[in-house]
């Protein structure tokens, strides 16, 4: 992994940002499945996982999910939270290091 990184010019600094928010939305993931399954739940916990993963989710409203899956439209927000943290790890890494012929 560390010589992946290291490939880039701001490599380390795009893992420790794009890993951190893989982390938040895997986390609040879990908080929302968890806490909405709780009695006495009226599933507004659910808003966290909306406001993580922000301006992704914002869009994924607008499509007709009624005809679904209820899995599919349960995975939505999370896969397109990671798929914002990879685009954030393709943003943030920079270009990659020029290597010297040998």
């Amino acid at each position: 992994m560390k010589r992946y990184v290291a490939r880039y010019d701001r490599g380390t600094f795009a893992l420790a940002i794009a890993g951190f928010y893989a982390l938040l939305v895997v986390a609040a993931t879990i908080y929302v499945e968890i806490s909405t399954r709780q009695p006495g739940s009226q599933g507004l916990e659910a808003l966290v996982l909306f406001a993580v993963t922000a301006p992704a989710s914002q869009l994924l409203i607008f499509l007709p999910t009624a005809s679904l899956h209820p899995m599919i439209s349960h995975l939505m927000y999370p896969l397109a939270g990671l798929l914002q943290a990879w685009i954030l790890w393709l943003i943030a890494r920079g270009r990659r290091k020029s290597v010297r012929p040998a």
